[in-house]
């Protein structure tokens, strides 16, 4: 699995859990709500670590919790980014 996919399912993972939805997580976490939407919708594949870190934030865990799940062990590059 590509590692933007597991990104995106922890996130929503995280916000099912949390009983958010997309637009509470942007007002807690200051990411706009379409930099969010685009990512959780898979328009784009990319996420700033920043961003990323401030979604932790708005969960109240660190980068280390939300990366502690064991599919990121077996996460993937793109296959145009691999040599």
């Amino acid at each position: 699995m590509e590692l933007s996919e597991v990104i995106t399912l922890r996130i929503l993972e995280l916000l099912s859990q949390n009983n958010m939805n997309v637009y509470q997580l942007s007002n807690k976490s200051g990411v706009p709500r379409s930099t969010l939407s685009k990512f959780l919708s898979r328009k784009t594949k990319t996420i700033r670590l920043e961003n990323l870190l401030y979604i932790c934030e708005a969960f109240h865990i660190t980068l280390g919790q939300f990366f502690s799940d064991t599919r990121f062990d077996e996460a993937e590059a793109n296959e145009w980014q691999k040599e």
